[in-house]
């Protein structure tokens, strides 16, 4: 005789041919090769008609956006439509949009605000016209971006010449938890702009160095080829740009007795940074090794060309 159904869902309607029943979802979920934390979710988790409109009503706020981009790259100004002034955190849904720089390929015909949290992740539409076919394509995609920082944020590699204590040049990298891989990672000073505090993108730099690195001075250059460059891409999938420095001799903070500035306070998440005064042999493993950012890897060989070619390497 075959056992009751305990639960009417697809998660416990599995056939079990072989021994002449029907699984519980307990018994289910109890087979899938899923870690213990998961699978403990998924037992205690309310029976839906479908998971994935389910997922879908549980996405936060899914909100229109209310200026697209521009229609065409000869545009250059957005879109009006559907304007919604409701404030983020003191941000419109207008400036959570991510920025085509430096102009627009395809029409933006919708974008939705799918999670946000320390990042936001956006559903996008966008329509093409494609040579050879009497109607435009229309493609969705998934576009992360830092809207709290306007999608930019600035990296600096500080540079250490050769003085009494240290006949060859090195350069301060900082080592920290790496949420992506779940290990240990390098990369360079990194931090967003905040333009609530920070003026310009060198103010940022600035301050990425004393909290992460805890150096302060030094001469910071940019090493972007005129003032409104926008930035590098950080990926074909994220709206974040980021603008390279050099800070060339900086110095160590001290530990704030005796009237000595102190370093300031790291963030909760920054817990797990040391600091790291490397060669430039070490730097190269380093940056071919797979565990420095992207972002820090491009501003290491822009900052190292800018060195040699003043003279300084």
């Amino acid at each position: 005789m075959t056992p009751k159904l305990v639960e009417k869902s697809p998660l416990n309607q599995v056939a079990a041919k072989s021994i002449g029943r029907v699984e519980t979802r307990a018994e289910c979920v109890a087979r899938m090769p899923i870690g213990a934390s998961l699978r403990a979710l998924l037992s205690r988790a309310p029976l839906r008609a479908s998971p994935r409109l389910a997922r879908r009503r549980e996405t936060f706020r899914r909100v229109r956006s209310p200026a697209p981009r521009a229609a065409s790259s000869s545009s250059g100004t957005e879109g009006t439509a559907d304007a919604d002034t409701r404030k983020e955190e003191g941000i419109t849904h207008g400036e959570l949009s991510p920025p085509s720089w430096p102009s627009a390929m395809g029409r933006i015909v919708r974008e939705d605000v799918a999670h946000q949290r320390y990042l936001t992740v956006f559903d996008r539409e966008v329509e093409f016209d494609v040579p050879g076919q009497t109607s435009p394509r229309r493609i969705k995609y998934d576009i992360v971006g830092h809207p709290r920082s306007k999608f930019q944020f600035s990296v600096v590699f500080p540079f250490h010449p050769p003085d009494d204590t240290n006949p060859h040049p090195s350069v301060t990298l900082i080592r920290e938890y790496m949420q992506g891989s779940n290990d240990m990672g390098y990369s360079l000073p990194t931090g967003s702009f905040d333009p609530k505090k920070h003026a310009d993108f060198a103010d940022v730099a600035k301050d990425e160095l004393a909290e992460e690195a805890r150096l302060r001075g030094g001469d910071m250059v940019s090493m972007l080829p005129r003032e409104d460059h926008p930035g590098f891409l950080e990926s074909k999938w994220c709206a974040n740009r980021f603008k390279p420095f050099v800070c060339v001799a900086p110095e160590s903070y001290g530990d704030g007795e005796d009237g000595d500035e102190a370093a300031p306070q790291r963030d909760a998440e920054e817990f797990s940074i040391t600091v790291h005064r490397v060669s430039l042999d070490e730097l190269a493993t380093i940056m071919t090794g797979g565990d420095m950012t992207p972002p820090s890897v491009v501003t290491a060989h822009m900052a190292l060309a800018h060195l040699r070619k003043e003279g300084m390497l």
